[in-house]
């Protein structure tokens, strides 16, 4: 037998050898794994950090995430969108995001968008409650880019940052010095060192991480509640000034503390009881006002014999968005009108120095127009004691460097529409191209401002948070609209542009349903890369576009679908539904009589 198999074997030998494997190729050269670093990987959480990524393929598109819990064990989260150089590599200081929660070079753009995960209640600020302990930042890089709140992709890379906001030998004191609250910050050393008092808004309560960060700059920082804490008053009725003077005065003697006199910064209602402390305490020789008001409001001021009635909120002129957000602009009474002169803070009387910083954008309330006041008043009484920092598109909470923001207003496209105007120069009304992509905050509502754009002929929407398309009745003219990379769901409100619209790119958004394209009879270019169609019956209402030439469809789960299916091509079976189509995916659809005219 053992003969048989034998002689078998070497009759089929040759038969072997024309199918014989052949030699092993060589392997390339691996690619490094991808990493993550961030430097430094532990630091003061109002210090720049490093973040480069390495490993990548050249171009390779990656969302990089930040994600971060505060002591509640409330999520926030933030992400945006970037390609790898030609070496596979990024760095944050000096690449764009080009999606996301920002876009631009924003070397710290993942920290300070850092907003509630979509679980969590929405408008929350991430404040530590604890300056003790650091918040711990987890980064991230995926797969692909992953719109804000969606599903990212695949872990490649990963690392973890400590934020600190008290540096080592800083002393925390809690004070309860007669009828004094609140927390003193010594930096470390004999000292002495310049005090400074540290208040905040009408949240009240103790808020330290700030004085904790001036006590690691070397200023003794004193954190002072004023209503919310412990046994002081429960609500902002009244307040006594001789309660702030105590304060000062306690913190002026600290042996720790040099003189003649200190500080005071304050945010809100904080930073107006620091300009009410520096014009009648001789104690307190320089404030710095963050969003405050030149009068004084809501609850009466005493001190001694004098009292400084608050100007007070019209509540019948406070509105309320969709989403629950109260602007209070409109609602505090003018400190211009004559009848509201008694609130007025008298800061002419002020010996010190004056820092009033504003936010372009705030909207709680008019903190631009309350620090133009402040400085006419000192200017009519011969004063140039002051300095004014005013930045554009910020809002009332001007923080620490990189502290997250806390957007509890969207860009209304009135908004996003004058900033266009103040940086090209030029009406709106009259332009043929407008790009409103990428607010900060981002637009959510195509609203009514929309109709001013009666000449445009190409619309940039993309990289914003829209959810509806509305409001285009008015653009007759529009040939080109850019909604990329929002939170669209379908496409009702295209109608109004039907009978002249070409072009419509709206990649990365939420669309699983075609139901109304077919109104729309010249376009001709459609991007909608990366939405939800997942099925050929949505897929085929293409057809009915009589003039669409070019798609782009990638990334929609039908296709991918269909292209992991080794056996059928997504390109021929397409084009077989859509069959004018010229060019899918980026791809020339070349047909059969194509292929043959070229033949002959």
């Amino acid at each position: 037998m053992w003969r048989a198999v034998a002689a078998a074997a070497a009759a089929s030998a040759p038969a072997r050898a024309l199918c014989r494997a052949p030699p092993p190729l060589q392997p390339s050269p691996r690619r490094r794994a991808v990493s993550v670093a961030v430097s430094p990987a532990a630091g003061l959480a109002d210090e720049r950090v490093e973040t480069r990524v390495a490993g990548l393929g050249p171009g390779q598109p990656v969302t990089l995430r930040a994600v971060a819990a505060d002591e509640r064990g409330c999520l926030f989260q933030s992400c945006a969108h970037y390609r790898a150089d030609g070496r596979g590599e990024l760095h944050l200081g000096t690449d764009a995001s080009h999606g996301g929660d920002y876009t631009g070079v924003e070397p710290m753009g993942l920290f300070w968008s850092l907003a509630p995960a979509g679980m969590e209640k929405p408008y929350q600020r991430l404040v530590p409650r604890s300056t003790g302990t650091p918040m711990k930042v987890e980064m991230l890089v995926h797969e692909g880019h992953s719109q804000p709140g969606a599903i990212p992709g695949p872990v490649v890379a990963k690392a973890e940052v400590e934020r600190w906001f008290t540096a080592p030998g800083v002393r925390r004191i809690r004070l309860k010095e007669g009828g004094v609250r609140g927390s003193l910050f010594l930096p470390p050393g004999d000292g002495p060192f310049p005090g400074v008092i540290d208040m905040y808004g009408d949240e009240g309560g103790l808020i330290e991480f700030r004085s904790s960060l001036l006590a690691t700059r070397g200023f003794a920082a004193l954190s002072l509640p004023y209503f919310d804490f412990e046994d002081l008053p429960k609500v902002m009725k009244e307040f006594k000034l001789e309660y702030f003077e105590e304060a000062a005065r306690f913190l002026q003697r600290h042996p720790k503390v040099k003189g003649p006199g200190v500080g005071v910064i304050g945010t809100g209602k904080g930073a107006e009881l620091g300009l009410s402390m520096i014009t009648f305490l001789p104690e307190v020789v320089a404030a710095v006002s963050v969003s405050g008001c030149s009068s004084n409001t809501v609850a009466d001021l005493h001190y001694g014999d004098m009292t400084l009635p608050g100007l007070r909120f019209d509540m019948n002129k406070v509105s309320v968005s969709d989403t629950g957000v109260f602007d209070t602009f409109e609602a505090l009474d003018d400190p211009t009108n004559p009848a509201n002169s008694p609130c007025t803070i008298p800061i002419e009387k002020a010996e010190g120095h004056f820092l009033l910083v504003v936010g372009e954008d705030d909207r709680m309330w008019k903190s631009s127009l309350y620090a133009e006041l402040a400085i006419g008043r000192l200017r009519q009484h011969g004063k140039e004691n002051f300095e004014l920092l005013s930045y554009p598109g910020a809002g009332h909470r001007i923080d620490p460097p990189s502290t997250p923001f806390c957007q509890a207003k969207a860009t209304t496209i009135r908004e996003a529409l004058a900033k266009w105007e103040t940086k090209n120069g030029q009406k709106a009304s009259e332009a043929k191209e407008v790009k409103l992509y990428g607010q900060v905050p981002p637009v959510e509502t195509m609203d009514e401002s929309l109709s001013t754009l009666v000449n445009c002929e190409k619309l940039s929407l993309s990289t914003n948070r829209i959810e509806r398309i509305a409001n285009l009745n008015s653009l007759k003219n529009l040939k080109i609209l850019s909604l990329g990379r929002n939170n669209i769901k379908n496409l009702n409100g295209l109608e109004a542009v039907a009978d002249t619209l070409e072009e419509l790119w709206i990649s990365y958004n939420f669309i699983e349903k075609l139901r109304g394209i077919r109104v729309m009879k010249k376009l001709k270019v459609l991007y909608m890369s990366n939405n939800l169609v997942k099925d050929w019956a949505e897929f085929v209402r293409l057809a009915e576009l009589p003039l669409l030439e070019d798609l782009v469809f990638t990334g929609n789960p039908l296709q991918e679908k269909y292209t992991s299916d080794q056996k059928n091509s997504w390109i021929e079976e397409a084009t077989k539904r859509v069959p004018k189509l010229k060019k899918l995916d980026g791809i020339p659809v070349i047909k059969k009589e194509d292929e043959e005219e070229g033949a002959n």
